[in-house]
């Protein structure tokens, strides 16, 4: 049992919500809490790596502003990960105890009960969020072209961009009582998330429909990708059904090439050597701590274009690949435990 039950019925049979009291700090804690957020470029001894991760925090502000809402409200809970934050962040960092009160937020409780129920195992529930996530695009209800706003505003509209709807993801999971928090890969521009399941974090990347397994069939947390990323090579082919790719070809005959791109892409950049990924704390229930803005346009162009161009000089800096500022130079092909056997 992972903490003490709240009061009153579950309505979806996701299992038992928990309560915990405030935690105290811990010496973890608070040896890190100077470097997170806005300062999360300290944690790294790579000095263009910290300033990998400053050239993205300009962009974020160029687009949102540094008062922009919940996308910039939400970088103040993120840490790096490495090697010195990695124990902390698979320990503590993140409580395991979901506090959500059923009836706070209907809307996204019916949005789950339409794709969930309680003969589910965890990695079903998980997998089904996934996925109509994945879809949301599918399931627009405005033809109102913006950014931002609530997790509920987020599902109406079919919003598919990689930071709102992780925000989504990780939202939807919680109230089914399944821990979850976001992942960021700074220099290569993307948002992605984690989920617990079966006694461990999941790595998910829910715009595209991609997670992965270890080879015993345990869940592939970030941590283990970025000491691994072959790892995204040996899934089964099953795994790779569930990927629908965004914004490359977009053309069903080149579907395997564009999940080819998307694997590499994950592989190559996103759990690249000189990436600087951080992980974040993100709760449904706390929703009033943040302002949820619509943004229709950039709140200063000039400075998003100048924090676009350094990052595209750092990442040619760093290494990335050619075919991440081009897919039309990719030539691989999609890598399968299959083709091991």
């Amino acid at each position: 049992m992972r903490g003490k039950l709240w009061g009153g019925s579950d309505p979806f049979g996701v299992g038992p919500v928990l309560q915990c009291g405030e935690c105290n700090l811990t010496r973890r804690q608070t040896m890190f809490e100077d470097k997170m957020g806005f300062n999360q470029h300290l944690l790294s001894d790579d000095p263009d790596v910290r300033q990998g991760v400053l050239n993205w925090l300009e962009r974020v502000f160029g687009f949102y502003g540094e008062e922009g809402g919940v996308d910039v409200e939400v970088l103040k809970n993120f840490l790096l990960l490495n090697e010195k934050t990695a124990d902390y962040i698979y320990s503590d960092f993140t409580p395991l105890e979901t506090r959500y009160i059923p009836g706070t937020r209907p809307f996204l409780e019916k949005v789950l009960s339409e794709i969930i129920d309680d003969s589910m195992s965890e990695r079903q529930k998980a997998l089904a969020i996934m996925r109509r996530c994945r879809d949301n695009r599918d399931y627009a209800q405005s033809s109102i072209s913006f950014d931002g706003g609530t997790e509920e505003e987020l599902i109406k509209r079919g919003a598919i961009m990689c930071n709102e709807i992780s925000r989504v993801f990780i939202c939807l999971c919680q109230i089914a009582g399944l821990p979850a928090r976001l992942v960021g890969a700074h220099i290569s521009g993307h948002m992605m998330s984690e989920v617990y399941i079966e006694g461990k974090w999941m790595w998910v990347d829910s715009m595209k429909g991609m997670y992965n397994f270890l080879d015993d069939g345990t869940p592939a947390s970030t941590w283990d990708l970025i000491n691994a990323p072959s790892i995204l090579e040996r899934q089964d082919k099953k795994v790779w059904e569930d990927c629908r790719p965004v914004g490359v070809t977009g053309m069903k005959e080149f579907l395997e090439f564009d999940k080819a791109f998307c694997q590499a892409k994950a592989k190559e950049c996103y759990f690249h050597k000189k990436e600087a990924v951080a992980i974040g704390n993100y709760f449904v229930w706390d929703f009033n701590k943040y302002t949820y803005p619509w943004h229709t346009k950039a709140a200063d162009p000039v400075r998003l274009e100048k924090a676009r161009l350094a990052e595209y000089r750092m990442r040619r800096r760093l290494g990335w690949p050619d075919f991440y500022f081009d897919y039309h130079l990719f030539e691989g092909k999609l890598r399968t435990r299959d083709q091991l056997r």
